[in-house]
């Protein structure tokens, strides 16, 4: 039963018949149109003099003034016999005016003729809903409008709209009632791993969906609802998780839970030395999960990836300056977790900086960590020399000979460098 929409009471006086009309001696809406402003129209229709009144009017905002209690038979149909068997309800407006009326008062006048006709069990149609022009003339058989012959509400009334909006007022779709939980969760439950979850429901559900902190995650379209939820793509701690069921027009219902997640955590382990020359080996060592690759970054720029155990890299460090530089492994498993190291490594690959031949000996200076420095008189190894400043001795005429210096460093770097003529 649809409830009667607000009203304020501004009871006239002198202008209606009083009576006490049951509910069942309704039988008629009569709409009319005032052909004036809203207050002036409630003034006129308060007055004696006026000889008419209404038992509401309706302005164009929607605001209802009731004048005449519905058990009272208000003089508004010009027309006895319509009057004691009616409601009369104008509308602030204009006949003739073309902007015809607002929406706001469709909606008030329908709210209050639907609950008119449900109270009262009026049939929602054009023969109990009329409008003053559809009335009898009580004084001329054939004519209509009333003993005035009146033409409310004219063309631009709608009565199509008006009765749609009645009928949608009076008899509105019941609500749609559904609910949902899940058994196997509660507040502080500890979950991990794959998870199954389930959905206990009532009412004519559609879907049920699992939003975890937000996000919706998984959903279901078909009863009995439940499935599988995977709590590894996640971090661990604490979790919102929500089963939203949704019905028919629009019905929901929230099942809300706060869960710790506390899976076995994906780490990366990883090490190198702090100083580096040539190949460095490098190897990602993963526990907690299964890897779906790991990349390599140099200085911040990927370098290298693998995709498979053992996840070893090979980095030439040849092939940057020497100096400090950052290597990161990074891993991503088959769940969407992040594993990470930061490994800061200096780079010292040896460098022949120069060499000279003077007075008889063969003096090279060099650059980065250097273990030990050969010189090669035409390709054959002469001297080796383990220790700075690293100057040998030349017992032969260095003129038509080739005469290379070569410093090896850690992990077996080389530079070489011939001695310029």
């Amino acid at each position: 039963m649809p409830k009667r929409p607000p009203v304020a009471w501004l009871k006239g006086e002198g202008n209606y018949t009083k009576a006490s009309r049951p509910p069942q001696a309704i039988r008629f809406i009569v709409v009319h149109v005032t052909e004036g402003a809203f207050w002036p129209s409630i003034r006129w229709l308060q007055s004696e003099q006026s000889h008419a009144s209404s038992h509401y009017i309706i302005s164009r905002r929607g605001r209802i003034v009731q004048l005449v209690h519905r058990s009272d038979i208000a003089w508004h149909a010009g027309n006895m016999a319509i009057n004691r068997a009616s409601i009369g309800i104008e509308h602030e407006g204009i006949v003739s005016d073309p902007a015809g009326f607002t929406h706001a008062q469709y909606v008030a006048s329908a709210k209050l003729a639907a609950w008119y006709a449900r109270s009262s069990l009026i049939p929602i149609d054009r023969a109990h809903f009329i409008g003053h022009a559809d009335v009898p003339n009580p004084f001329r058989p054939g004519a209509v409008g009333g003993s005035d012959g009146h033409t409310d509400p004219g063309p631009h009334w709608s009565w199509g709209k008006y009765l749609r909006l009645v009928r949608k007022f009076a008899f509105p779709p019941e609500p749609v009632r559904v609910t949902v939980a899940a058994p196997n969760l509660r507040n502080g439950k500890l979950v991990k791993g794959t998870f199954r979850w389930r959905a206990k429901t009532t009412g004519p559900v559609r879907k049920v969906e699992v939003v975890v902190d937000g996000k919706v995650r998984l959903r279901d379209l078909r009863a009995p609802f439940g499935g599988l939820w995977e709590t590894r793509g996640l971090a661990n701690g604490r979790h919102t998780i929500e089963l939203r069921a949704h019905g028919p027009r629009g019905a929901r219902s929230v099942a809300r839970y706060r869960v710790v997640v506390r899976n076995r955590p994906y780490v990366l382990r990883a090490s190198a030395p702090l100083e580096a020359a040539g190949l460095v080996e490098l190897q990602a060592r993963l526990t907690g999960g299964k890897t779906k690759q790991v990349l390599l970054f140099l200085d911040g720029k990927r370098v290298d990836h693998d995709r498979s155990r053992p996840y070893v890299f090979s980095w030439n460090s040849a092939r940057v300056a020497n100096g400090r530089h950052v290597l990161e492994l990074r891993a991503t498993d088959r769940f969407g977790r992040t594993a990470s190291k930061r490994l800061t490594v200096t780079v010292v690959n040896p460098a022949i900086a120069s060499q000279t031949v003077a007075d008889g000996v063969w003096t090279v200076q060099t650059k980065g960590r250097v273990e030990r420095v050969e010189l090669l008189v035409d390709g054959e190894v002469r001297a080796t020399l383990t220790a700075a400043p690293f100057a040998w001795p030349l017992d032969l005429d260095p003129a038509g000979r080739t005469l290379v210096a070569r410093a090896v460093g850690l992990n077996g770097a080389v530079a070489e460098a011939p001695l310029a003529p």
